[in-house]
């Protein structure tokens, strides 16, 4: 049944898989690029704009705040658009997020308004393109599909940190808002080229969402969901943060940009590498999500010293492995899940935007209260927070794999 329904989808290219990998990652990178862009470039924004840590964290809550509100619906809405409407829509929402930060934001206060439309493109991307990945990838290489995909979120925090030296510091931040807009657009109309025609795809997914999810399988989720929220919250203060606090730590504008560069690569490289690994029968569970997670809260800990060498060599360790963990999380839930993937990725993705709301919203405040070497511990204790509930996780996944 399942061959009959992709066959007219491997008949048009020889490499579905493939293609189906690049559209995810590319269409995740225009959904949250808006959020690390603003993150990136906070220096220069908090001078034009007045912007404070705390308004910073505001708008960057904001963001996760609207995914997280609409992540369970988005399941369902991808489901009924299908992935020719609903990935191209997605991209247009993050189009007009950056267009309109580069050109109707007069204020910082006017960031919330446009990172909340980013975030209902992030909510949307999230179901359409794991259900593309669990449709169009062999279960060989489904890991790495994932670790790929997410890699797109530090790829996403590489561009914001190199556009500071390259763009932010030269033309100004408003055109690299543009340019990134302008990048998007592009995109729309390959999407509308290359989407797999006739592939069932989130809609075919998605008809299990009619279904009640298994009891067992449900208290998983929710197990993966509060892990999801705790690694999330302090992985989105790194993502947030890393740039300002490390001009307090004695780093330059543009230095501090290419350390926000540096440390995304690290987490671009691991992810991948994550999933290569979890294919090969090495990892592959929510064991190895929390000693990831483990790892990152030892990288805060440098953070926190505030001594520029320790700040940079941390930062590396969280954005690598305390932020590297969401592709290999995203595959153990759609291998236990399956055919509830859509349904699933819309619990354990509340959880992630929770997280992703609480964690730079609250992280604001004590940036702007306290100094930084106090956020960056509350920030490791709530890695090391997350790395416990993933092994509660774990222990319910090895539940459902023996049943």
């Amino acid at each position: 049944m399942r061959r009959a329904a992709v066959e007219p989808v491997r008949n048009s290219t020889r490499r579905p898989g493939q293609r189906a990998t690049a559209i995810a990652a590319l269409t995740t990178v225009v959904a949250v690029l808006p959020v690390f862009l603003v993150g990136g470039l906070a220096v220069q924004l908090e001078q034009d704009l007045g912007m404070t840590p705390s308004a910073l964290g505001a708008a960057v809550a904001t963001f996760w705040a609207v995914s997280a509100l609409l992540s369970a619906p988005a399941g369902f809405v991808a489901g009924g658009l299908g992935l020719r409407r609903g990935v191209p829509l997605a991209v247009g929402l993050g189009f007009v997020a950056l267009a309109g930060i580069a050109f109707v934001t007069p204020h910082w206060a006017w960031l919330i308004a446009w990172l909340g439309v980013a975030g209902a493109a992030n909510a949307l991307i999230h179901p359409l393109s794991n259900g593309l990945i669990v449709d169009q990838v062999s279960v060989r290489n489904r890991a790495f599909s994932f670790g790929l995909k997410q890699a797109a979120i530090p790829t996403a925090t590489l561009t914001a940190g190199l556009s500071v030296p390259v763009f932010a510091l030269t033309v100004g931040w408003s055109w690299t808002f543009a340019l990134a807009a302008l990048l998007a657009a592009a995109l729309v109309p390959v999407l509308l080229r290359t989407l797999p025609r006739g592939a069932p795809g989130p809609r075919r997914l998605g008809e299990a969402a009619r279904e009640p999810l298994p009891r067992k399988l449900k208290q998983f989720l929710f197990a993966t969901a509060v892990a999801s929220a705790l690694g999330a919250g302090q992985a989105n203060v790194v993502g947030a943060f890393t740039v300002s606090m490390a001009v307090q730590a004695g780093f330059d504008a543009a230095g501090a940009g290419l350390l926000l560069g540096a440390a995304s690569v690290a987490g671009i490289l691991a992810r991948p590498l994550v999933g290569i690994a979890a294919d090969r029968g090495v990892g592959g569970s929510m064991a190895t999500v929390a000693l990831m997670m483990a790892a990152g809260s030892l990288g805060l800990l440098g953070m926190a010293s505030g001594a520029p060498t320790a700040y940079a060599a941390g930062a590396v360790v969280a954005f690598g492995l305390g932020w590297g963990w969401n592709g290999l999380a995203h595959y153990v839930v759609s291998r236990t899940a399956h055919r509830f993937t859509v349904q699933a990725t819309g619990i354990t993705q509340s959880g992630t935007y929770i997280g992703g709301t609480l964690g730079p919203l609250l992280f604001g405040i004590v940036f702007s209260r306290f100094p930084p070497g106090v956020g960056w511990t509350l920030a490791a204790v709530a890695a090391a927070a997350g790395a416990g509930a993933s092994l509660v996780a774990f222990r319910l996944e090895k539940r459902l794999r023996a049943s």
